[in-house]
């Protein structure tokens, strides 16, 4: 996984393609599920910046975006929410995938992905993803605070990892071709 920023990597014309992974996490799934997807991105060979939301993020130095929140009742994150609506000329501009993730995701029922897809509203207000994904995460009562622990308790949600890195890793290995990132003969 990388960080920090993209290397210069050449004219238009035959360059490495450039991709930032970009997420908002609360309790640390969606960072491990965007190291997942940065992971399988640089073994296509695209130089990959995977890094959190955040005021910092200029999102029109890379070709493709990908962007990913944790779901937090219903809803992205609110970094997530305004680097989408802060950024969103130059991401308008470019290939754009999303991800979301939530215990709400674990079961892959119609109900749980017409919910993942409504928690996207906000987000299709500024852009139009070319693709969305929708993952379960982990629900660790150790990291969570006592309202948010209290709030699974009384929704009867247990702790544990629902994450699943083959679904992941397969999503992420379809985003070269998907953003465009592959180019002709490579």
């Amino acid at each position: 996984m990388s960080g920090g920023g993209i290397a210069a990597a050449g004219g238009k014309k035959g360059r490495i393609r450039s991709v930032l992974v970009c997420y908002a996490s609360r309790y640390g799934s969606t960072r491990e599920i965007a190291g997942w997807i940065a992971d399988e991105l640089q073994g296509a060979g695209v130089i990959t910046d995977c890094l959190p939301a955040g005021k910092e993020i200029r999102p029109g130095a890379y070709d493709a975006a990908v962007i990913g929140s944790a779901l937090y009742m219903g809803k992205w994150l609110a970094e997530a929410r305004e680097l989408v609506s802060r950024e969103r000329v130059p991401l308008g501009r470019m290939p754009v995938a999303v991800f979301s993730v939530g215990y709400s995701l674990k079961e892959r029922t119609r109900a749980s992905l017409q919910a993942g897809e409504a928690a996207l509203s906000d987000i299709r207000l500024y852009i139009s993803p070319l693709d969305a994904a929708f993952f379960p995460g982990k629900v660790d009562l150790e990291r969570m605070g006592p309202a948010d622990r209290a709030i699974l308790s009384l929704a009867g949600i247990p702790g544990g990892d629902f994450c699943d890195a083959d679904l992941v890793r397969a999503w992420a290995r379809t985003l070269p071709s998907l953003l465009g990132l592959i180019q002709g003969g490579e």
